[in-house]
């Protein structure tokens, strides 16, 4: 096996692999729409990271909101009905979970019917966004290489990353000071996207594939998606439905881009977002 191939051990890696390609099959030939329903339905699911969100798509488009067995209990005082259908999401640190949809849980007392919040309104507005993501986002930055840079761009610059070869950082990232922190939480987002989706190539410190030699359509897709949906999560307006609008368009062929690339981009973002990303250790197998 060649020395850069990525090895984890097999009752790990088996079924992520299965479920990784139950997602390529069922997500291969979207159309603009079905990609926009597609987010859409993510954004009903804050919960679960952007690619377990799909993986519940995949498996029933007409969930409601889902939570594991405990979870229903010690949050909701719930429990699952007799008969009621798992559904498998990734485990941190571990192959798979179950998690249930309220439809398949009832009240353990019935005189308090506790439902999520979220589940009655999952398109609830904000519109705002915790300071305090965005300096965690930056800092997670650091860990992995990544220097960012706040500098006045004039109104109309946003932001840029390039490749560094000096010691010390990876990659370069530059934000407009100007911008308000949503504003920059979507540049941050895009040019992350380009790193996370293999666009600027590997690092050391990198957890991303390589993919250098993709074509400038299909490169800036896949980074304004992956600030769309980072966005759209938080309901959040940052433009890239504008961007993105020409391919949402039923008579617009998709660029052949990858799902699975954004999906994954989007949810460590989000990690980050959150003070939870941890630097994956990657064990290589050795010749």
């Amino acid at each position: 096996m060649p020395a850069r191939q990525m090895s984890l051990s097999p009752e790990v890696d088996d079924p992520r692999r299965t479920l990784d390609d139950l997602v390529a099959r069922a997500l291969a030939y979207r159309s603009g729409p079905e990609l926009k329903a597609l987010f859409e339905f993510s954004r009903k699911f804050p919960q679960f990271a952007p690619y377990d969100a799909v993986l519940l798509d995949v498996q029933s488009g007409g969930i409601q909101y889902a939570l594991s067995a405990r979870r229903w209990e010690a949050m909701y005082q719930r429990r699952v009905k007799p008969g009621g259908r798992p559904y498998v999401v990734l485990r941190t640190m571990g192959p798979v979970d179950f998690v249930f949809d309220l439809s398949d849980t009832e009240p353990i007392d019935p005189e308090h019917d506790l439902v999520p919040p979220v589940a009655r309104d999952p398109f609830a507005a904000k519109g705002d966004l915790d300071p305090d993501e965005l300096t965690k986002l930056e800092r997670a930055c650091l860990r992995i290489g990544i220097e960012v840079e706040k500098k006045d761009l004039a109104t109309g610059g946003a932001g840029r990353v390039e490749r560094l070869s000096r010691h010390g950082f990876d990659f370069h990232l530059l934000l407009n000071v100007k911008h308000t922190p949503v504003q920059q939480l979507g540049s941050l987002a895009h040019e992350l996207g380009h790193v996370f989706c293999g666009h600027l190539g590997m690092t050391k410190l990198g957890f991303w594939p390589d993919r250098v030699h993709l074509d400038k359509k299909v490169v800036e897709f896949e980074a304004e998606s992956v600030a769309y949906l980072i966005a759209l999560r938080r309901s959040l307006d940052i433009g890239s439905d504008r961007y993105l609008s020409d391919y949402l368009d039923p008579s617009v062929e998709l660029p052949p881009i990858s799902l699975e690339a954004i999906l994954k981009a989007s949810g460590k973002i989000e990690e980050m977002l959150g003070g939870r990303f941890r630097v994956p250790r990657i064990r290589r197998a050795t010749t």
